[in-house]
C-alpha cells in the first residue's frame, strides 16, 4: 500500500549501536522501496522484550502514538525484534488499533493468517524463553547467593575479569587504582559539603586530588570510555557532569554490594532499592559502606533541589560576613577600583563596598595560622551520634522487616498491618540513613591533622572546601567600612577593619585514628595554646 505512515522498530537486548544502526538502515531502505512515510523511528537499545517494556520505552511511545492515529503500519527487520511474549503480540495487533504489522522475515498482518503466523511464532518463542528461564533460575539464584554479579556494563571503579582470569573465589570485579581514587575522591568531597558541579568541575579540570595532595591520574579527566567488545575505543571518555557524577555516587557497586533485581519491565536505577535490599558483593569495596549510605541520603533528599538545595553565594565569606556598622549581611557584588571591576562584598544596607581580594587573604592567612597550630586538630567537636549504634538498630530494622514478612506469607499477618509496619520501618530506616550520613561526614578539619603543608592544602581545596573549614573555625567575620574614596592595598592595610569572630576551643573531645568519639570533654592542648592566642589577638 503506498503512501503508508510507519513506524520502524528496532530494539536489541544488548547495548550495541551497531545493531540498532544497521536495522534502521535496512527498514529506512524498505520504506524508500514501498514509496512508504515514516512516521517516527522509534529505538529500544539495552531492552530486553521477555518482560513488560513499560513507560519510558520506545516501545510504549510508539503504542501511544499507534492510539493516537499517527501510524498505518509497524515495521521490524525480525519478529523476534518486535516480540517476545505473546500478550504483547495481541497487545500490538488489538482490533482497536487497526495496525499493521510487517517484519522482514515472513510476517504480514494485512491477512488473517498473518496474524495467525505471528501468534505461532511469538508463543514459540516464549515457550523457549520459559524453558530457559527455568533452567538458568538455578543458577543465577546461587550466582546471586554467592555475591557475584551479572555480566553487562561495568561499574566505574572496577574492570570484569574473565572467566580464565578468575580466583578461586569466581571474583567478577578488579579494581582500577585511578579510577578508585576518584571515586574516593568524589565521596570525600560530597561528604565534606562541596556540590556535585564543584566536583565535576575540579576532575574535568585536574585539580582533584587524593587524599596526600597528590593530583589524580590524568586519565581521570575525562569518564571512561566505552570499547568495542576487541577493546578498541567505541567512544571516549566525555567531560564530567553533576548527572554523571550523582549517578556514580549513588550506585551501591563500590562499596561491594550487589543491587536486588529490578521488577519486569523496569531499567535500573539506583534510587528504586535501599542499602537493606542488596546483597554482599564479592569483590573488593572502594567506599565504605556508610560513605555511599551518606551519599545516598543526601543526594536522595526530598527537600533537594537542582542545586543540590544550597542557594547561597558560592564566595568564600558568603553566609559568614557581616558588616561591623550595622551588622547586616554582606552580598557579593562588583566594585570598581580606577576603571577597574572587581569581585567585591556590600553591606545590604548600604554602609560600603570593598574589594573582596585582600579582604579574604587576610581571613585565610588567620585560617591557616589556626590550622598550623600543633595538636589542636587532634581535638573535633562532640556533636557526633555513635555509628555502632545507629547500624545495629538499622540491621535490627531490617531483620525484624523479614521475619513480618514471613508472617504475612504465612497468612498470620493482615495485609493492612503489614502497611503500617512497613511505613513505620521506611521512615526510620530513612531518619537513621540520615543520622549515619552526618556521623561519617568528613569533618572540615580532619585534612589537616598531621599535615607538613598546610598552606598547600589549603590552596588545593574548592572554594567549597574553604567554606566548610571556615564555618567549623568562625562564628562569623566583621567587615567595616573604611571611609568614602579610601583603597587599601596590602593585607597589613586590612588589620584593624575586618575582625574575626572564632569559635571556642574549649568544648572539645579526643577522637582516634578510627574516628571513634569517646565520651570525656578536653580542652585544647596546651602546646596549641600560643599558636591560637597568636590568631586570636591578631
Amino acid at each position: 500500500m503506498a503512501s503508508e505512515r510507519v513506524a520502524l522498530y528496532a530494539r536489541q537486548s544488548v547495548q550495541e549501536d551497531q545493531g540498532i544502526t544497521q536495522q534502521l538502515e535496512a527498514m529506512r531502505k524498505r520504506a524508500i522501496a514501498e514509496d512508504w512515510i515514516v512516521a517516527g523511528e522509534y529505538v529500544d537499545n539495552f531492552t530486553s522484550a521477555t518482560k513488560a517494556r513499560g513507560d519510558g520505552t520506545d516501545w510504549a511511545r510508539m503504542l501511544a502514538d499507534a492510539d493516537a492515529g499517527k501510524i498505518d503500519t509497524i515495521v521490524a527487520v525480525k519478529s523476534a525484534r518486535l516480540l517476545r511474549r505473546v500478550e504483547d503480540a495481541l497487545e500490538v495487533t488489538a482490533p482497536r488499533r487497526d495496525v499493521r504489522v510487517v517484519t522482514f522475515d515472513g510476517i504480514d498482518t494485512a491477512g488473517h493468517w498473518g496474524k495467525v503466523i505471528l501468534l505461532i511464532m511469538t508463543s514459540i518463542a516464549e515457550a523457549e524463553i520459559e524453558e530457559k528461564e527455568a533452567r538458568a533460575l538455578p543458577f543465577r539464584a546461587a550466582r546471586r547467593e554467592a555475591g557475584h554479579p551479572t555480566p553487562g556494563l561495568v561499574p566505574y571503579g572496577y574492570n570484569w575479569v574473565s572467566n580464565k582470569d578468575r580466583d578461586d573465589r569466581g571474583t567478577r570485579y578488579q579494581v582500577v587504582p585511578h579510577e578508585a581514587h576518584a571515586l574516593l575522591y568524589m565521596s570525600r568531597e560530597l561528604r565534606a559539603g562541596a556540590k556535585l558541579g564543584e566536583i565535576a568541575k575540579a576532575l574535568n579540570d585536574g585539580t582533584a586530588h587524593d587524599e596526600d595532595g597528590d593530583s589524580l591520574s590524568e586519565q581521570t579527566r575525562l569518564t571512561r570510555p566505552i570499547l568495542n567488545r576487541d577493546g578498541t575505543v567505541k567512544r571516549p571518555g566525555a567531560k564530567w557532569t553533576s548527572t554523571t557524577v550523582r549517578r556514580i555516587l549513588l550506585s551501591p557497586f563500590p562499596a561491594a554490594l550487589l543491587p536486588p533485581p529490578m521488577p519486569d519491565g523496569m531499567p535500573y536505577r539506583a534510587d528504586r532499592f535501599t542499602l537493606s535490599e542488596c546483597t554482599p558483593g564479592a569483590w573488593d569495596a572502594i567506599l565504605t559502606e556508610d560513605a555511599v549510605a551518606a551519599a545516598r541520603g543526601r543526594l536522595l533528599d526530598s527537600s533537594r533541589r537542582t542545586h543540590d538545595g544550597n542557594t547561597r553565594a558560592k564566595w568564600l565569606l558568603s553566609g559568614l560576613g557581616e558588616c561591623g556598622r550595622c551588622g547586616g549581611a554582606l552580598r557579593k557584588c562588583q566594585t570598581k577600583t580606577t576603571a577597574t571591576s572587581v569581585r567585591g562584598y556590600r553591606c545590604t544596607t548600604g554602609c560600603f563596598q570593598r574589594p573582596a581580594a585582600l579582604i579574604e587573604e587576610y581571613v585565610e592567612n588567620a585560617a591557616v595560622e589556626v590550622l598550623s597550630a600543633p595538636g589542636l586538630l587532634a581535638w573535633v567537636d562532640d556533636r557526633r551520634h555513635d555509628i555502632g549504634a545507629l547500624r545495629a538498630r538499622r540491621d535490627a530494622i531490617d531483620a525484624d522487616e523479614k521475619e513480618w514478612f514471613a508472617r504475612v506469607q504465612a497468612g498470620t499477618l493482615r495485609p493492612e498491618q503489614w502497611d503500617v509496619l512497613s511505613t513505620k520501618w521506611a521512615e526510620e530506616r530513612t531518619q537513621l540513613d540520615g543520622d549515619i550520613a552526618e556521623a561519617v561526614s568528613v569533618d572540615p578539619t580532619a585534612a589537616f591533622v598531621g599535615a607538613e603543608d598546610v598552606r598547600g592544602l589549603w590552596e588545593r581545596m574548592s572554594t567549597a572546601r574553604r567554606r566548610a573549614v571556615l564555618g567549623a573555625l568562625l562564628l562569623g567575620v566583621q567587615v567595616h567600612p573604611v571611609g568614602k574614596g579610601r583603597r587599601l592595598t596590602s593585607i597589613e592595610a586590612v588589620e584593624g577593619t575586618v575582625t574575626i569572630m572564632w569559635r571556642r576551643a574549649e568544648r572539645r573531645v579526643k577522637i582516634d585514628a578510627e574516628r571513634t568519639v569517646s565520651s570525656v570533654r578536653g580542652r585544647v592542648p596546651d602546646d596549641a595554646r600560643d599558636a591560637v592566642g597568636r590568631a586570636l589577638d591578631s
